[in-house]
């Protein structure tokens, strides 16, 4: 199993000094990948600022996401929590899924057997903290203003 290069193909680099290698191989069961070969000081110190300021937003944007979510389960959690609890399973999936969507009855059964209805609901909460809000339809202010800024980013 060995991958094949394809195409490589040379172009001049940003600022005209250098050049750009580009390849692409392919394996026996058609994966690909590609790479880019920087062969210019200039631009190679460019496209690493670059990178690094793409990761550092990408943190950026991790950290409001986990101050959002941290702060949407402690005011709300246990207001979605409460809806759930003293309800049946198949009462549950319904207000959950409105009766339809995923999970199916099925699996929401399977779920809960194994983890017990407030741990999978818990789980459901925080594994999509923004869904959980609309489905119970609360507008938080402050969680919105993080997601807003995060979006910004």
């Amino acid at each position: 199993m060995s991958w094949e290069e394809m195409v490589p193909e040379t172009k001049p680099c940003w600022c005209g000094k250098g050049t750009i290698t580009y390849r692409m191989q392919m394996d026996d069961w058609n994966r690909t990948r590609n790479s880019r070969e920087i062969n210019c000081p200039v631009c190679l110190e460019q496209a690493n600022r670059e990178s690094e300021e793409r990761r550092q937003r990408e943190e950026s944007k991790k950290a409001l996401y986990e101050k959002a979510k941290a702060l949407a389960e402690n005011s709300h959690l246990e207001h979605w929590l409460s809806r759930y609890s003293g309800l049946s399973k198949k009462a549950a999936w319904q207000l959950y899924t409105s009766g339809k969507g995923y999970p199916s009855l099925g699996t929401f059964y399977k779920n809960t057997k194994n983890e017990g209805l407030a741990n999978y609901m818990r789980r459901s909460f925080l594994s999509d903290f923004e869904d959980a809000l609309k489905k119970m339809n609360v507008i938080d202010e402050e969680v919105q203003e993080l997601l807003n800024e995060r979006e910004r980013i």
